[in-house]
């Protein structure tokens, strides 16, 4: 029963080493509620009362009912309506997961606490424990810590309340961590007067408290220091993501552009590559379809060094056909294991192929931004590259 702002919760169940956080959290939160008028338990109101997601939270609700903490007992009306109960148990029992019961004659969503005799309890904060920005796990080892610090002459420490959770050194660690920036727990730490030895205490707060500081050091000429507000410290994970996220891009620049699917599917229809795939294999189509993307799509096109204008582009990407790439496919022999970039390679090739093409049926060349100069041909420019790195190995 919650009574006075505090839920009283069965100790029994938050030493239980075998319950994981969550699972703790949630039954908190069950008790909660149980004794409100009108309360019908189900996992949707839950939801309502934890920042989890749904999995999280169904994964608790299982635990919970194959640990024995809560039992499921159904029956059917005389209207056909199913009707769902529950029992909230202080000790583990045997797992009852929807159990046909016709004798129920309580409401639907009804939950009844099943205590014995022994009244081993601590008081909780209902506020805390209903709070919707906090999660399951924050609200276990809130509980969990609320019942360790009355303890007489118990020494807090994250190695200590570990012995009570079932949860791993690194996922505890975690937990540990986001308890404290949920602004629930405030750690002090002080001098021990040996080098690099501190001392601890922690204070547990009602309500969460994200202003002050969730770690203070009191250093030895007295002076105080202190980590970061929560406030301050999720400011810095988000610039640090944002640092991250930057470097991956700059990383990523010389790197060709990605072409949605939509463009890509564009360009295949153009060129016709079901055709070209039968004719030429899938490897060498799907070289070229990226190759031609990028003429068309890419945000720079740079050939032989010179930047291509946007206009010029699509004047080649128009003339790029079915028709006009079997014969350019036909004409040269490309051996993949000689050339570093293939993509590269063809569009370089598939541009200067097409800009013959448009030449005869303009009155002016058509300048790429640099001088006008004759081209050459680029099977030979290749062929002459091939030859040079050639005698190049040959004298090595």
């Amino acid at each position: 029963m919650s009574a006075a702002g505090y839920t009283t919760i069965y100790n029994e169940v938050l030493r239980d080493r075998t319950l994981s956080l969550e699972a703790k959290g949630l039954f908190a939160v069950i008790k909660s509620f149980v004794g409100l008028p009108d309360f019908a338990l189900s996992k949707r109101r839950l939801g309502y009362a934890c920042s989890d997601s749904g999995y999280l939270l169904n994964a608790a609700w299982k635990e919970l009912k194959q640990k024995g903490y809560l039992q499921h007992y159904f029956s059917q009306a005389e209207n056909g309506a199913f009707c769902h109960v529950y029992n909230l148990m202080q000790h583990p029992s045997e797992p009852v997961d929807f159990v046909y019961s016709p004798s129920i004659d309580r409401p639907n969503g009804d939950v009844a606490c099943i205590s014995g005799a022994q009244r081993d309890y601590t008081n909780i904060s209902t506020s805390v424990l209903r709070d919707k920005t906090i999660s399951l796990a924050s609200k276990g080892l809130f509980a969990l810590v609320s019942h360790l610090m009355k303890i007489p002459d118990f020494v807090l420490r994250p190695e200590g309340i570990r012995a009570f959770c079932m949860e791993k050194v690194k996922h505890f660690s975690t937990l540990w961590k986001r308890f404290k920036i949920s602004g629930l727990l405030k750690q002090h730490r002080f001098p021990s007067g040996q080098e690099n030895h501190w001392t601890y205490e922690y204070k547990l707060c009602e309500t969460p408290d994200l202003e002050t500081p969730y770690l203070t050091n009191y250093h030895i000429d007295g002076s105080v220091s202190t980590v970061a507000t929560i406030d301050g410290f999720l400011a810095k994970i988000k610039t640090q993501v944002s640092r991250i996220r930057k470097n991956v891009c700059v990383n990523k620049k010389d790197k060709p552009r990605a072409v949605r699917r939509r463009l890509r599917r564009q360009i295949e229809q153009q060129i016709n590559a079901d055709v070209l795939r039968r004719q030429f294999g899938s490897e060498l189509t799907g070289t070229v379809v990226t190759a031609v993307c990028n003429i068309k799509y890419a945000d720079k096109l740079f050939i032989k060094g010179a930047a291509v204008t946007q206009e010029h582009r699509e004047q080649i990407s128009r003339r790029i056909s079915q028709e006009s790439m079997e014969h350019f496919l036909n004409s040269v022999t490309i051996d993949f294991g000689r050339i570093e970039n293939p993509v590269a390679y063809l569009q370089t090739s598939l541009y200067t192929y097409h800009q013959k093409l448009l030449q005869p049926s303009q009155s002016e060349p058509v300048s790429t931004g640099t001088p006008e100069q004759p081209l050459a041909d680029w099977e030979l420019e290749w062929l002459e590259r091939v030859k040079a790195k050639r005698h190049s190995q040959e004298t090595e």
